[in-house]
């Protein structure tokens, strides 16, 4: 690891949180490691650092609804107000071709983590042999819209998150026109 590694990853994962507020933990680790600035041994050292240091904050979030992979809720990063201290100081010392990547990247990250946030499904077993599958999409921290039901199997269950993360608009429009048309 160059000299240089560390405190840049640290400078990388400190811009990220102040662009993107509470951000997933993994999401973080994907932002800094697709600027192909940050190799992964590299991001790792940095957040414990960030993390020993307060600069940066990771933690369950009350009422939390999102959820990893394995069910549990995700946990999310921010940045302190001592980061944004070292943050705005550091800044300049980041190569010039650095903080050009990370602010036409910051955009992305912004817009993904809210489509992230306002498009939710989930799916967990049930006593009865089936799946529970809750679909939602959130504003503003409410719920505008909810279904949940019981898929068969696993796999429907999978399916059925997957589409409804990947064609939200179609899939919520033609739910609605299903529910509300005069027949």
């Amino acid at each position: 690891m160059a000299n240089t590694d560390l405190p840049n990853a640290k400078i990388i994962i400190l811009f990220i949180l102040s662009k993107v507020d509470s951000i997933p933990s993994a999401k973080l680790t994907d932002c800094a490691l697709e600027s192909l600035y940050v190799d992964y041994f590299s991001f790792s050292q940095a957040k414990k650092e960030l993390l020993d240091a307060h600069l940066m904050t990771e933690s369950v979030r009350k009422d939390e609804s999102r959820k990893d992979a394995s069910g549990k809720p995700i946990l999310s990063c921010d940045i302190t107000p001592e980061g944004e201290v070292i943050l705005s100081r550091l800044l300049p010392s980041l190569p010039a071709g650095i903080r050009s990547y990370l602010s036409s990247a910051s955009k992305s990250w912004r817009h993904e983590a809210s489509e992230e946030k306002s498009v939710q499904a989930d799916y967990a077993p049930n006593g009865e042999g089936t799946w529970d599958v809750e679909l939602r999409l959130v504003e503003n921290g409410a719920a505008t819209f909810s279904l949940h039901w019981a898929a068969p199997t696993e796999a429907a269950a999978e399916r059925t998150c997957k589409r409804w993360k990947s064609a939200t608009a179609e899939t919520y429009l033609e739910i609605v026109r299903l529910i509300s048309e005069e027949r």
